[in-house]
């Protein structure tokens, strides 16, 4: 996947992997003609990070080069200083890939596959990564009435962390209206309203609310509203 040889050095891993998920990133790729394409290159950019991944691991990488049929190296050998030390940019581009695909397996309603790749890194990720993380893994939550409440959780550590983000301020807002809680509700509209003002969706459901009295939240737990949800 790198185009590297047997003998490539932790330097020549990393040089590699970097000039090719820059090249495959698929956030530098917008043109509207590319139809089908940009599932690949997300395909691509995916095993870029796992071949990566695997190359920077010193016991992967001794895994893999046995599986090719080359003799493994002497564990007693010292693999190089370094090796194993944490590279919060690599680390970054890994949880770009493994982020992305979530998303892939979002599209394809594989929910609980989504929910393993993203549980797992969490905590650690920052920025874009953490708060994309957060929409999938809501997403995906409540698709079962039984983790709504897990989706609302995690959808207001989002806004708190990310109050310039529509999109969870969105879903946390169809999530509130759907459970009766129309202050709330309102209250995240007028947060979408006020980053994007004009946003029509959000303005004729704060209309939409403002003619309704309270409703009790439905029995089934939020199952019923997924559709309305995703379509923001």
């Amino acid at each position: 996947m790198l185009g590297l040889g047997r003998t490539a050095t932790d330097a020549d891993v990393k040089e590699a992997y970097f000039k090719l998920a820059k090249r495959f990133h698929p956030d530098v790729h917008h043109g509207a003609n590319l139809g089908d394409l940009r599932d690949k290159l997300e395909a691509v950019f995916i095993r870029l990070g796992e071949a990566y991944a695997v190359l920077r691991n010193t016991d992967k990488r001794r895994d893999y080069e046995g599986w090719l049929g080359r003799p493994k190296p002497d564990p007693s050998e010292d693999p190089g200083e370094g090796a194993d030390e944490p590279d919060p940019e690599a680390e970054t581009r890994h949880g770009e890939a493994t982020v992305v695909q979530a998303g892939a397996f979002l599209k394809e309603e594989k929910y609980w596959d989504a929910i393993q790749k993203l549980e797992p890194i969490m905590e650690r990720l920052t920025g874009t990564n953490r708060l994309r993380t957060q929409l999938i893994l809501a997403r995906c939550y409540l698709q079962n009435p039984k983790w709504v409440k897990t989706a609302k959780e995690t959808l207001e550590t989002a806004v708190r962390e990310n109050p310039k983000a529509p999109a969870a301020y969105a879903l946390l807002a169809g999530l509130y209206k759907q459970q009766g809680l129309k202050t709330r509700a309102a209250r995240m509209y007028r947060k979408i309203l006020e980053l994007k003002p004009e946003d029509k969706e959000a303005a004729e459901a704060l209309a939409e609310l403002d003619t309704k009295k309270e409703e009790p939240p439905p029995e089934d737990g939020g199952g019923g509203f997924l559709k309305k949800i995703f379509r923001r």
